[in-house]
């Protein structure tokens, strides 16, 4: 197929890679002539531009763009997407995207990759990035079924496993396990850097390990990409912000009260659940 992808980021270049090493034919879209320029070196598309002209030889468009600019995005843009093409995003959160791109293409289906890292731009896509990764779909009674199976199949051949759900459960999904833990990890750095305690902050730096890389990882991101969840997922995020609150308040009772056996039993509860989530 000729794909076009908007944007060459982390998640727009992988693609890239992983859809010429299927031989499709890819039109990348940089945002600079500076970003064309090092797309290009890396080969991110078999052919780079800036100039969103080159969306018109596309059967189908990948918008790989910040979700600010999905939930508004540029006249320009949407003018340059051939009404008979087929359209998709790799947002992280999906209704207020699909609530704009409905209304301005025909064929259009909300997607998202759940694959990631902490980097971000031109520099920072490679192929193996969507290997056995899930990829959701939030087809509505509005989507064109020729595009939703069009896409699935392209999905697929990424070995991606596709996951189907509506708008609104996935970001209420995605809430939990995917835009909490940016800010659970946000204060769990804040909380480590005791800049009043010099020498503790030295010897806790000297002794972070792998316990803390895990559980800081997704902190130490895009915080451009954190806050356009906090704005556009709002209410989901803070419901999960105090769900989470609150099932922290409950170990610390008991760790106050000494209720080791309780204790040990939400521990151990815990790992056993984790084990369904963790492949």
């Amino acid at each position: 197929m000729k794909i076009g992808i908007v944007g060459l980021g982390l998640i727009g270049g992988s693609l890239g890679l992983k859809l010429q090493s299927l031989n499709h034919t890819i039109y990348g879209i940089a945002n600079n002539e500076f970003n064309e320029k090092k797309a290009k070196e890396k080969k991110l598309a078999n052919f780079v531009s800036c100039d969103l002209g080159l969306l018109k030889e596309c059967e189908l468009i990948i918008l790989a763009l910040p979700i600010k600019d999905l939930i508004n995005p540029s006249q320009r843009l949407v003018e340059s997407i051939p009404k008979e093409t087929i359209l998709t995003d790799v947002g992280s959160i999906k209704e207020p995207i699909i609530n704009t791109w409905e209304n301005l293409h025909p064929l259009f289906v909300g997607s998202h990759p759940m694959a990631g890292t902490e980097k971000k731009g031109v520099d920072s896509g490679f192929e193996g990035l969507f290997k056995n990764s899930k990829w959701i779909i939030t087809p509505t009674q509005k989507s064109n079924l020729n595009a939703v199976s069009t896409l699935s199949e392209l999905i697929k051949s990424m070995d991606c496993a596709i996951c189907q759900a509506s708008p609104k459960e996935h970001d209420e999904a995605v809430s939990l396990i995917s835009h909490l833990p940016i800010f659970l990890a946000t204060a769990l750095i804040e909380t480590v850097n005791k800049k009043n305690n010099q020498s503790l902050l030295d010897l806790t730096q000297n002794l972070a390990a792998t316990g803390f890389t895990d559980t800081s990882r997704v902190g130490g991101g895009n915080a451009q990409l954190g806050l356009d969840l906090a704005m556009n997922n709002q209410i989901n995020v803070l419901n999960a912000i105090n769900n989470f609150k609150n099932k922290l308040n409950v170990l610390e009772s008991l760790i106050k009260e000494k209720n080791w056996n309780l204790l040990f039993n939400k521990l151990s509860e815990a790992k056993e659940i984790r084990e369904n989530f963790i492949d």
